[in-house]
């Protein structure tokens, strides 16, 4: 049996428009009120942050439809994807995408010591992650990190 055209692209354009209508939803309370930095495979349960490696830092929002939030490492030793690649590329105004009440980044320390992220939407900051990164070596999905 074969559906037609339109049955076939119903659930796509639904899912766009939620989609869109989560992205483009008015806040009332701008406020990010938790940062993680997810550890990655390898690293033990004291060390589990290796420079060089990536590792999924989780911004959580008061309201699941919040504006964009900018996640920042405070010792500059780092990169962060997509943020700073669309930054340097397309938009210096850019910030993470908020949806369900999360914003993603990827962050790749670059040197061992201490590192603060801060993810915050308006100039009055927010929360703050503090995490030590030691020497690491990425291998596959994780990363072995010297002790």
């Amino acid at each position: 049996m074969r559906r037609s055209r339109t049955a076939r692209s119903t659930p796509l354009a639904a899912a766009v428009c939620a989609v869109a209508a989560i992205w483009s939803a008015p806040s009332a309370a701008a406020e990010v009120i938790d940062v993680t930095i997810v550890p990655g495979l390898g690293g033990g349960p004291t060390t589990p942050y290796g420079a060089g490696c990536t590792y999924l830092v989780v911004a959580r929002t008061a309201a699941p439809a919040e504006a964009g939030v900018s996640i920042v490492d405070y010792t500059g030793a780092s990169t962060m994807f997509p943020q700073e690649l669309i930054w340097d590329t397309v938009d210096p105004y850019y910030n993470s995408p908020v949806a369900l009440g999360h914003a993603f980044t990827l962050w790749t320390p670059t040197e061992p010591g201490e590192h603060s992220l801060m993810a915050y939407q308006t100039s009055a900051g927010g929360p703050i992650e503090t995490v030590t990164v030691n020497p690491g070596t990425p291998i596959g999905p994780g990363c072995i990190v010297a002790p």
